[in-house]
């Protein structure tokens, strides 16, 4: 593992505890609630209330992450299923907590294999979360436009976690692999 990769992975551990942290604060009236400009963001984007409401009910970590990367897309002038795509991509984690969300990251992110051990359903749950990314969408109401990048995205994950040539994706979908991966900034 080289440095980019570990310094990538701390950085993930500390924005799961970050966002958990935060949630608990709102939850005491000292702070925001995570997933309130993202909300906001929905909202502007006109996004049906089921994908609001499944907004609302995700997991802090996934609610922060996903604000970061609209709001990142909303800066480049990228279009609503762009945006969208970004909101929908981790809903199917779902609220697996934050030890397995922690566990996940320091295995690598894996997308293949079977989970073992300790909180082995909740990390099988994050393996597959692009995959079912795209079906959770269509099931919420999403346009096509965000379940096609969501689609797009999860053929490349599947293809890179089977070690074949990746192929090359849309920049649409490269910004958003490259935002959710902080690849960029």
């Amino acid at each position: 593992m080289n440095l980019r990769t570990s310094a990538h992975r701390v950085q993930q551990v500390v924005s799961h505890v970050y966002a958990v942290t935060q949630q608990w604060l709102s939850s005491l009236g000292l702070a925001e609630p995570v997933g309130a400009a993202g909300d906001e963001h929905l909202r502007a984007l006109k996004a049906n209330q089921r994908v609001r409401q499944a907004f609302a009910a995700a997991h802090p970590a996934d609610q922060l992450s996903a604000t970061r990367i609209a709001a990142s897309l909303l800066q480049r002038a990228s279009g609503r299923d762009d945006q969208l795509a970004a909101f929908l991509h981790d809903l199917p984690k779902g609220h697996v907590g934050l030890v397995p969300r922690v566990i996940h990251v320091l295995e690598g992110s894996p997308v293949s294999g079977r989970a073992r051990g300790p909180w082995a359903t909740s990390r099988q749950r994050l393996r597959r979360h692009a995959a079912d990314a795209p079906a959770h969408a269509a099931r919420l109401g999403a346009p096509r436009g965000a379940v096609a990048l969501l689609r797009e995205l999860a053929r490349h994950e599947s293809r890179h976690a089977s070690r074949l040539a990746a192929g090359r994706l849309t920049p649409r979908a490269q910004r958003i692999l490259e935002l959710d991966s902080g690849w960029s900034r």
